[in-house]
């Protein structure tokens, strides 16, 4: 009786756990969604065909959850105090499209919560449709994973914030890291 009993307990705080995890998902979507709707109202939309549009992480190393969300701006954003707004994927020779593409916000948390007034909105927009690539996923790599040091060993500064990793059609990993005052591209030099 003992040994079905301790199966079924195990049983149940399994199932707990995955829900838990299944909720946290959830909730960071949801979080995810108000704050678009807050900082951005009625000038972009979360892009939700892609699984997942959200990550969470704490990329600024300031020991509080960020997170980082795929989102389609359907009108020029500005810098503002809370808002700045950078295009990182613009090239030499590559005239961008007059239309943006699905582009990335980071909102770094703060210790009171996501309605406090003191959070930091980064607008990481594209214009040339990087982050569209059938081979795009929104990744993460956080300070703790065991292949984090051979990511931040290539980054331009010492970094100890979770990295938001981009992968590209040509199969070489692109960077999104903080440098102490705003979210930073790397894109590694290809060796063929």
């Amino acid at each position: 009786m003992k040994i079905i009993y301790g199966l079924l307990m195990s049983a149940a705080m399994l199932m707990s756990l995955s829900c838990n995890a299944k909720d946290a998902g959830a909730n960071n979507e949801q979080t995810a969604r108000m704050l678009i709707m807050q900082y951005f109202p009625g000038q972009a939309s979360i892009v939700e065909n892609k699984k997942p549009f959200v990550r969470k992480g704490d990329f600024n190393a300031d020991g509080i959850d960020d997170l980082a969300v795929l989102f389609l701006p359907n009108t020029k954003l500005k810098t503002s105090k809370q808002l700045k707004v950078s295009m990182p994927w613009v090239y030499p020779g590559v005239k961008p499209s007059k239309t943006y593409h699905q582009s990335l916000a980071i909102f770094n948390g703060d210790q009171s919560g996501w309605k406090s007034s003191n959070i930091r909105v980064f607008a990481l927009l594209d214009t040339l449709g990087v982050l569209e690539t059938p081979s795009f996923e929104l990744l993460i790599s956080r300070k703790n994973d065991k292949d984090y040091k051979s990511h931040s060993v290539m980054l331009p500064i010492k970094s100890s914030g979770d990295l938001i990793i981009i992968p590209t059609e040509a199969g070489i990993d692109t960077y999104v890291y903080w440098d102490k005052n705003e979210y930073k591209l790397l894109e590694p030099e290809e060796i063929p």
